[in-house]
Parts: structure tokens; C-alpha cells; sequence
């Protein structure tokens, strides 16, 4: 009897995070499925190790429905998948510019600003991409204007705004780009002739907020800005998200490939972040650019890493 009633428990229990699972690649149908897939590495994990226990109670009808589900979803999350992003040891092509981004949440209450500039000037960027910027002598881009005079935050809100900092010039007169939110900017930097749009983007929360309701409203701006693009910022979704997806589409860019988890609650100890944490800052480039490496920085004060990107523009 207590064989039977454990075997019930390891069936249904598996059966639950397999329907999850599932549900996390129904995103594009529902707002909802796509806050859901947000977590599709952690129910991939939590279905594998049940399936394994599945198999080993000789329950082989659920044993192969979750089976099933963890291949979809392997196959729908591939290019993200840990391991699958840019190796890092690429070196400079000598056709194109290589350029070195930092790409960083700042937070807006972050009291550790002179450690996040440390962090970011050992990274030795070009181009620093920031969220949640503050206008107060202290804010990060503040500390850092002396490296990089080339900047852009065109309006703020209760917790910042998005900002682009460069330390290449801009190209032509036209070269800032406001819009009518404090979460989106874009500056044209000058690269050895060559003009390049960079924006910061900061989304708003998924479903059941409004980031959905958001894309909709900065789908005409998405669409017309010009490349080659780079657009980097805290998506508040994971690259696979119908939410990030849908302003790749709508910008004709792609998302750096490969798992960076980037955020994890401060409620949480900040060495699970490599292992629990969501990867929901991101790098969306067209098709001009070549990414060599991406990689997550040291703690910079922020509830988010910085994310270091090596990328190569032909």
C-alpha cells in the first residue's frame, strides 16, 4: 500500500511540473504562459529530476510524457540553453570594429556607485549602457563622464531613467534620439566612420502588469530605428519570452545567445544568482554585428549584474 501511494505522489507530482512546463511554451498565446516561461529552466530541472524518479518507479507512461516535455522544451529554449553562447576566446577580425559594452541595471537606490564604476571601468568598455539612472551627482554615469562625455539620458522617472554613455564620438547633429517615455533612449556613435544606434531600453514588469500593454505602445519606435542596433537594458524577461522575442521581431535584431542569469531578489543570498537567478538583462543586435563574448561582471551594488559583451561590427 505505501509502494502504491508513493508511486501515486512521484506520478502526479511529475505530471504537475510537466503541464508547467508545457504551459511555459504556449508564450505567444497568452500573457500569462509567457510570465510563466520565464521560469523554464527551473521547471526543466524540477521535470528532468522527476522523470528520473518516474523511470526509476517503473512508471514509463509518465515517465515518457514528461520525456516528451522536456525535449520541447529544450528545443524551444536552444539557443539559451547554458553553454550555447558566444565562446569568449574569439579574437578581433581584422575585417570590422570590435567594441566592448557594459550593459548594467544601476538601481536606482544602488549606495555602491563608486563600487559599480570600479566594476565597470576593469571592464574597459567603449559603450555603457545603463538602467534606472538618477541625475544625482552620485549616479553612476556622473562618475564616470569624465571617461565617457558622450551621453544621453533624456528624461526621468520616480526610479531613473535609461541612459547611453560612449567614449566614441556621435555621429552627426541628430545623433540623440529622446522619445516620449524615461524608458527608452538611443544615441548614433561614430565608429571609424561608420554611424551606430545604441539604445537602453528598461521594460516594465510582465504579466500581470504592463509590459505587454508597453511593447504594444514602443512597437512604432522599435521598428524604425536605425542600424545597424544594439539594444541593450533590463528586458524584465528572459531571452526566450514572447516579450523579448517581439521587439527582436519588431527591430529586426537577435538576442545574444547563451544563459547569463543576471537578477535574483535581494530577499534571496546573492551566491544563487548563478544558479537560480533569471537572465533578463540582454543584448539584441542586427545582423551587422557579430557578438565574441558575453559574460556577467562581479556584484555592483545593483540587484543585477553587469553584463560585459565583446562584439564585432562588419
Amino acid at each position: 500500500m505505501l509502494q502504491n501511494l508513493y508511486r501515486g505522489i512521484v506520478a502526479a507530482t511529475t505530471l504537475f511540473v510537466t503541464v508547467l512546463l508545457a504551459a511555459s511554451l504556449l508564450n505567444r498565446a497568452h500573457p500569462a504562459f509567457d510570465s510563466l516561461s520565464h521560469f523554464r529552466m527551473h521547471l526543466l530541472a524540477a521535470t528532468t529530476v522527476a522523470l528520473a524518479i518516474a523511470a526509476l518507479s517503473s512508471l514509463k507512461r509518465i515517465t515518457f510524457v514528461a520525456t516528451a516535455g522536456v525535449v520541447a522544451a529544450l528545443a524551444a529554449s536552444w539557443p539559451y540553453l547554458p553553454g550555447l553562447g558566444p565562446p569568449g576566446n574569439q579574437p578581433a577580425s581584422s575585417i570590422g570594429h570590435t567594441l566592448r559594452i557594459v550593459d548594467f541595471n544601476t538601481r536606482f537606490d544602488n549606495r555602491k556607485t563608486g563600487l559599480a564604476r570600479d566594476v565597470i571601468l576593469a571592464a574597459d568598455p567603449d559603450v555603457i549602457i545603463l538602467q534606472e539612472v538618477t541625475d544625482t551627482p552620485a549616479a553612476l554615469m556622473n562618475l564616470l563622464r569624465d571617461g565617457y562625455p558622450f551621453q544621453i539620458r533624456c528624461e526621468g522617472s520616480a526610479i531613473g531613467g535609461a541612459a547611453v554613455i560612449s567614449r566614441l564620438p556621435l555621429a552627426g547633429d541628430d545623433a540623440i534620439r529622446c522619445f516620449d517615455t524615461p524608458f527608452l533612449s538611443a544615441i548614433s556613435i561614430d565608429v571609424a566612420g561608420n554611424p551606430l544606434t545604441v539604445a537602453s531600453y528598461h521594460a516594465h514588469w510582465p504579466w500581470p502588469h504592463s509590459q505587454h500593454r508597453w511593447i504594444d505602445e514602443l512597437s512604432g519606435i522599435f521598428s524604425v530605428l536605425p542600424h545597424p542596433l544594439i539594444i541593450g537594458g533590463d528586458f524584465n524577461a528572459t531571452p526566450w519570452s514572447e516579450g523579448v522575442q517581439r521587439i527582436a521581431r519588431l527591430s529586426d535584431t537577435l538576442p545574444v545567445t547563451g544563459l547569463r542569469p543576471s537578477w535574483l531578489t535581494p530577499a534571496l543570498p546573492g551566491s544563487l544568482r548563478a544558479s537560480i537567478g533569471l537572465p533578463i538583462d540582454h543584448l539584441l543586435v542586427s545582423k551587422e554585428i557579430v557578438t565574441l563574448e558575453a559574460r556577467t561582471l562581479p556584484f555592483a551594488g545593483s540587484d543585477h549584474l553587469p553584463v560585459f559583451y565583446r562584439v564585432l561590427l562588419r
